[in-house]
Formats: structure tokens, sequence, C-alpha cells
């Protein structure tokens, strides 16, 4: 299939090559389709997502290639490595090097070849020093801070192997078993038309649009109108076939103005029609084999084949682009997914613990945890004690030599949450009474030690400190305190304020708004007429007070005849 493309006389670059390998695999794929297209793009979803032999994940661009080169090359554990990656496993750790340990060599299998992977790199560079930052610390600075540095986008191609072109399995057995354990969500095996992520984002209405299933036989996104429509669920043969629809409408949806502005307005059957389903097609089949599932090509995309295959092979150009758009449109999509899916195993982790609990420790009730990181390590530190703990599975070494990083400080409150995992790719490796460590393998293997608080101290804190600079959980507590606060001087006395003009005006909290609400009484409630934000750093008798004095600066409830003064009534 090569021989598509013309190039320079310098000869090609190593991004065009993996450009045009690409697009080879890719034409090889559609063709295979177009001779049956109810074949999956990627086959039964039997492998799960690539990674590195850290355990961090591909891109959506990389990921899609890594795992039809896997089904090309009958490669059955989706890792891979770089040569340099290989190298290192045959540098012994202190222990293996004071003990005299020499360990059987890791190597690429002779004759083997290489697979390349794209990963785009970014300088940043000062417009009037030249002085060059990381791109995570440009990622850091404010918007305004920002507009000081020139970024320049870099894509830069690595090789990598697949584990089965080494000799790992005889040299690191141990190793290869972990390797070949694989950790994908899935679709409940007792109910196959089940995946509950995605069942409570539609009950919920917790995707960038509604998604609306109705009793009918068409899905489709709606530009117009914002939506997402499909059949029933019990209109389909399988589950796979629903959230395999669901995902190529939900990829479609990414695509409009304001989110990732990729939909231009094009003519049905035009070539940017064509290549949008292809983002779509691609897009919800990486989303559904990383949750185990097959995607087999959407019947009325059968229509666009002919024209993908054109443009595969007038440019491999085509495919980078169309790859890109499909990595950012899954991404979005997973994202989603996973944080709602983590919030389910979270909720059922405290439920199957308070069962647990409850049958040692009935009479007392299990108080809400908060967890406060106090150390961050990333890849510029130096976390290659933690990472030999955590390769050897020995996660209470690992908690101990974490403690020593706490400096004694107390609760860092602007990150401080109800649960100690914030991030896509956290994963609480192990935890104790007091503290507990999350590890992200997706964020430059990076570590942070978090310490636990009971909810009483998080109040004693907000009285103490206020909460000027805590987190959204946090002020969760502080509204939780007012509410509670307010409640009960009602249950004594009941906050109205008597005008200069003669009005009363009756006040209420709310919690949701966080505001003293202030306003007439009437049978169906309060007739808010003013609200005023709460200030969390004074008590409810102060807010209250402040409220009265804003109250008396307004025209409206000023008396000309200067009898009366007005005031606060209990």
């Amino acid at each position: 299939m090569a021989g598509y493309k013309k190039y320079n006389n310098d000869g090609p670059s190593a991004e065009d090559k993996a450009l045009d390998l690409f697009a080879d695999m890719m034409i090889e794929r559609i063709e295979t389709i177009s001779k049956d297209w109810s074949k999956p793009w990627i086959t039964e979803g039997s492998l799960g997502w690539p990674k590195n032999l850290s355990g961090r994940e591909y891109n959506g661009m990389n990921a899609l290639m890594l795992l039809l080169h896997c089904e090309r090359n009958g490669y059955k554990i989706p890792r891979f490595c770089t040569f340099d990656c290989v190298q290192r496993l045959n540098k012994p750790t202190e222990k293996q090097a004071k003990e005299g340990v020499e360990l059987p060599r890791v190597s690429v299998n002779r004759g083997e070849k290489s697979f390349p992977v794209m990963l785009t790199t970014f300088t940043c560079i000062h417009k009037e020093s030249k002085e060059k930052i990381k791109y995570d610390d440009y990622k850091m600075l404010s918007d305004e801070e920002k507009k000081m540095y020139n970024v320049y986008p870099k894509m830069q191609v690595f090789r990598v192997f697949n584990v089965q072109q080494t000799n790992l399995q005889e040299a690191r057995p141990e190793l290869w078993n972990k390797l070949t354990n694989r950790d994908t969500i899935k679709l409940d095996e007792g109910d196959k038309m089940s995946f509950e992520p995605m069942d409570v984002m539609i009950r919920d209405n917790r995707w960038i649009c509604p998604i609306k299933p109705m009793h009918q036989d068409k899905a489709y996104f709606s530009i117009r109108k914002n939506e997402i429509v499909v059949p029933e669920k019990a209109q389909f043969k399988d589950g796979e076939s629903y959230y395999g629809t669901l995902w190529h409408e939900m990829t479609h949806s990414t695509g409009i103005e304001g989110q990732l502005d990729r939909i231009k307005p094009a003519a049905f059957g035009s070539n940017e029609y064509a290549r949008e389903e292809l983002v779509a097609e691609l897009g919800s089949a990486l989303v559904a084999q990383r949750y185990g599932m097959s995607k087999a090509l959407k019947e009325e995309s059968c229509a666009y084949l002919k024209s993908w295959l054109e443009q595969l092979k007038e440019s491999p150009q085509f495919i980078k682009t169309t790859l890109l758009d499909v990595k950012k449109a899954s991404s979005l999509v997973t994202q989603n997914i996973d944080k709602i899916a983590q919030e389910l195993d979270r909720k059922n982790r405290v439920q199957q613990d308070n069962g647990q609990r409850s049958e040692t420790r009935q009479s007392t009730p299990q108080e809400k945890m908060f967890y406060s990181s106090v150390a961050y390590l990333q890849s510029t530190d130096d976390t290659s004690r933690l990472d030999e703990f955590r390769n050897k599975g020995d996660y209470e070494g690992l908690l101990r030599l974490a403690k020593e990083y706490y400096d004694g400080n107390g609760i860092n409150e602007q990150y401080t949450f109800t649960s100690p995992l914030q991030n896509k790719g956290d994963d609480l490796l192990v935890e104790d009474k007091d503290f507990a460590v999350v590890y992200n393998n997706s964020v430059s293997g990076s570590y942070e030690v978090m310490l636990k608080y009971s909810e009483q101290e998080i109040r004693d804190h907000i009285n103490r400190y206020g909460i000027r600079l805590a987190s959204d959980d946090i002020k969760g507590v502080a509204k939780d305190m007012v509410a509670e606060q307010f409640l009960a001087m009602t249950k004594q006395r009941t906050p109205v304020f008597e005008m200069p003009c003669g009005d009363i005006l009756y006040t209420g909290y709310n919690r949701e708004t966080d505001t003293l609400d202030v306003g007439t009484a009437t049978n169906a409630g309060l007739a808010v007429r003013h609200s005023f934000l709460y200030d969390h750093d004074s008590s409810l008798e102060c807010n209250l007070q402040s409220v009265y004095t804003e109250l008396n600066r307004m025209e409206q409830y000023k008396k000309e005849e200067m009898e009366y003064s007005g005031g606060m009534h209990r």
C-alpha cells in the first residue's frame, strides 16, 4: 500500500514515516471492514488499554494504533516499552547491588522491529527574557502570566516494543505475571445490558448535553437543539450495541462550538462530513475498548468507507488530524465516565466499610473522614524508594516511608477533600487511621501523601480560621454548620427585621446559594427581595447585623419622619 505519498528531496521525517504506517494500517482495517461491516473495529474487546511498563496509559491516538498493532501481530498483552526502558530493567536496586544479586538479563528478541508512538511536547519561552520553563510550570501560571510566553508545540516520535518482543517472561516471570492481569471496567457479568456509570450519566443529565432515550428507530445528535436522541435500551440486541451507539453520538456532540470546536458547517455527504463520521466511529470504538466492549461499524457510516479510503491514500496527513480529534473527543467522554465510575466505586466501598463496621460497632455511627494533602511528589522529586516499595507490593513499608514527608503542619484547607481520589488515574494504594497514599501513573508517576481528619476536626478548623482558602468540600461543611445554626436559632427566636418605614422583613439561610435571603412572608414561603452572600469568617449574629445595616442604607426602607430608628426583633 506504500507509494502514494511523494517525499521531498530531504527524505521522509520520523513523523512522516509514522503517519505513513498509521495510514497503511487504517486502510488495511477499513478494507477489511468493507468486506464485513459488522466486524468490530477492534476484535471483540479482547485487549486491555495499551500502557507502558510502569502502567501509564497511552493517549487515544497512540492507543488506537497500538491496539491495531497488537491485533495485527497477535500480541495478547498490550504493554509496551522503549529500548531504554528495557535496559533500565537490568539496573540492580541498591539492595541487589549490596547483596551481589545478579538477575537474568532482559533484552529485545533478535530481529524484532519497533513501532512508533507520537508525543506532542511544548517549548515555553518568555517573550522578553527568552527564559525557557517547563510546560507543567507554564500550565500553573495565571492567564495574564501566560500571555508573556510563546508556546511552540512539537510532535516527537518514540519507538516502542511490545513485551512479547522481549524475553521478559523468562527473565522477570513475576513482572510478567503482573502484566497479564487486566484492569478495565466491564459490563456487569450478571446483566449484559447494564453499565452503571453510563446509566447514571443519562439519568442525572451529567453529559455536556441532554441524552434522551426514546422509543423510536433513530440515533442522532442534533446540533440545533444540542441534544442526543437514541432508541431505548430495550430496542437494542445487547448492551454493547446500545452503549456503542451512545458513544458514537456523544463523540459527535464534543465537536460543537464551545466544546472542542471541531464541527464546521458542512453539507451532508461532503468530505468534512465524512471525516466527522470517521472521528465518531473511531472515538466510540476507543471508548468501547476501554470498557471491555467491542464496537462494530455503525450501519449508517458504511456509505463513507470509500471516501475514507480515498482520503487516506491521497494524504496520510488526513489520519494525523483525524486521530488528534479522536484523541480529544474520546478523552472527554472517558473522563466523564471515569469520574462517575470512581464516585460509584467510592460509594460502594463506603457502604461495604459501613456494613463491616456495623457488625462490630453498631452503636457508634461512622464519622465522615477528610483527606488533606501534605506532600506531593512527582517526576522532579526522587521517588525511587517509594517506587521500590510499590513495585514489591510492600504497601505498609511504603506508608511508613510516606509519613516521613509530613512536615508537621496542620490542615492544608485548600487541598482537603472528602475523597483522596481527585484526578483521573488516582489510585489509593494504602491508608491507616491517620494517613493515606495516592499514586497516579498518568502524571509522571506522582505520589500524594494525605493526612486524615474527622468532620469534627474540620468544623473546629472552620471555627478557628474560617474558609477563605478552603476547598469546596470544606466550604460544604461550613454551609452545613450555618444551616444548623440558623435552624437552632429559629426554634428559639425568628430573625425578623422591622424597618424604619414600617416594613417587616423575614430572613432565611439558603444553603444552595450560600446567602441570607430577606423578604416578606407568604403562604407559599419567603418571597425573597434581597440576597446577601454569607461571610463565613464572621458569626451568624454578625452576618445578620451586617444584613440589617445594608437594608437600612436602602432608600425604600427609610422613613422621612425620624421618629423611629427601627431594629432587629428576635
